[in-house]
């Protein structure tokens, strides 16, 4: 699965999409996702830049075990100089996009340049599109998820989009997919906007090729029961990533009061446990 997989470099500004196979010497080396991200990161972003400005690159990145029936295999990274800290800016997150877009062909994108007007990247099935999007611009991102949808007529098709603060360039935007995943870390829904970049939606109807599929799918099964069998597992199927919270804040690895603190006061009422009265459903990741 780790062969003939591509990268795609789109420049807003000159309208371009190129596509190069990824080397397997850089795979094996960096393996994928935030590891080739990072390797981008250092070869494009030159020194000193404005974080919000044509020469950044956003960096997408596919894990290398994105699109296997295991855990974890949804998680999509997201990397460019931070508008936030003016350094290394990384921002990760689970949903569907990330398996989308392998299946669409591609396990990186690298975006530079800027729009002379909002647009979308349409990816679908190895064919890469840059198309108008003023019409998404000011939604937010459940909004923007689903005029993309009905624009092209297929539910399935997987969004990452920002909202109305990274079209004003908030440094620390998002950048959102589905109802419920979010890159919050290092402002790179704020890149986004400064390319005038509103979305990026992909859909893919390819496979991934694996060299032993039987040894694999039985692989994560093993993995999948040994998982699920642990304390920590059982109740993040429940309460999701807010289980962390507790332990980050007892810790002092919170962020509060404008990064005047490192722990949030009185936090007993956000615990895990008590957004139960507030759930109207579950969903999961890939």
């Amino acid at each position: 699965m780790v062969l003939k997989r591509k990268i795609a470099y789109i420049n807003l500004t000159k309208k371009e999409v190129k596509t190069k196979e990824i080397p397997l010497e850089l795979r094996k080396k960096y393996l994928g996702g935030r590891g080739i991200n990072m390797y981008l990161m250092y070869n494009y972003i030159k020194p000193k830049i404005d974080p919000l400005g044509p020469e950044n690159f956003i960096f997408i990145g596919a894990g290398l075990l994105g699109g296997i029936p295991c855990l974890g295999s949804g998680r999509c990274n997201i990397s460019a100089k931070s508008p936030l800290t003016g350094a290394v800016g990384d921002s990760n997150m689970g949903g569907f996009f990330a398996p989308e877009l392998r299946f669409a062909g591609f396990d990186h994108l690298a975006i530079n340049g800027k729009a002379d007007e909002p647009v979308y990247l349409w990816v679908n099935d190895g064919e890469i599109e840059i198309r108008k999007a003023s019409h998404l611009w000011g939604e937010n991102t459940f909004e923007t998820q689903e005029i993309i949808r009905k624009d092209h007529g297929d539910p399935e098709i997987k969004v990452l989009t920002i909202g109305v603060a990274g079209e004003n360039l908030v440094r620390f935007a998002n950048v959102r997919t589905e109802m419920k995943n979010s890159g919050g870390r290092t402002g790179m829904g704020a890149v986004f906007g400064s390319k005038k970049l509103k979305a990026i939606a992909v859909r893919g109807t390819g496979s991934l090729e694996f060299h032993e599929p039987e040894k694999l799918l039985e692989y994560c099964r093993e993995m999948n029961e040994m998982m699920m069998k642990t304390k920590w597992a059982q109740a993040q199927s429940r309460w999701g990533t807010m289980i962390i919270f507790s332990h980050t804040n007892t810790a002092g690895l919170i962020r509060t009061r404008n990064f005047q603190k490192n722990w949030m006061e009185h936090a007993e009422a956000i615990e895990d446990e008590e957004m139960d009265k507030y759930s109207i459903g579950m969903a999961g990741c890939y």
